[in-house]
């Protein structure tokens, strides 16, 4: 028996992006708005420029915070990549194992990020 394939079915999805698109960028660009402008009671805006990103940028303090993020990322990153896929691989497909593997591997998703200090 042949399986009929329509790729015309994707562009149900077409809809759902649209969406996604929207919801994320309408508040990005409300913030961006925020960051150029000051306001003064009564919803009255007043343009006060980049200024603050330029000194930001000049801060010794932002950029070596910045580093750190940065090294720290890629640590977590390096460290946490091979080790789920070392724990997906050898996970038991089967047996009272599979609940424990279960358990921990969703275990950092349940913990707060205030708990673990992050």
């Amino acid at each position: 028996m042949n399986k009929t394939v329509n790729n015309r079915a994707w562009w149900l999805v077409l809809p759902v992006f649209a969406m996604v698109a929207f919801n994320a960028l309408i508040p990005l660009m409300t913030v961006v708005n925020y960051s150029v402008q000051e306001t003064f009671g009564n919803n009255e805006f007043f343009w006060s420029g980049t200024t603050w990103f330029k000194q930001l940028l000049h801060d010794d303090q932002f950029i070596d915070s910045l580093q750190r993020q940065i090294i720290f990322t890629a640590t977590v990153l390096v460290i946490q990549i091979p080790l789920g896929l070392v724990i997906a691989l050898c996970m038991p497909r089967s047996g009272p194992w599979v609940s424990v593997c279960l358990v921990l591997m969703s275990l950092p998703l349940l913990v707060p990020w205030n708990v673990v200090g992050s």
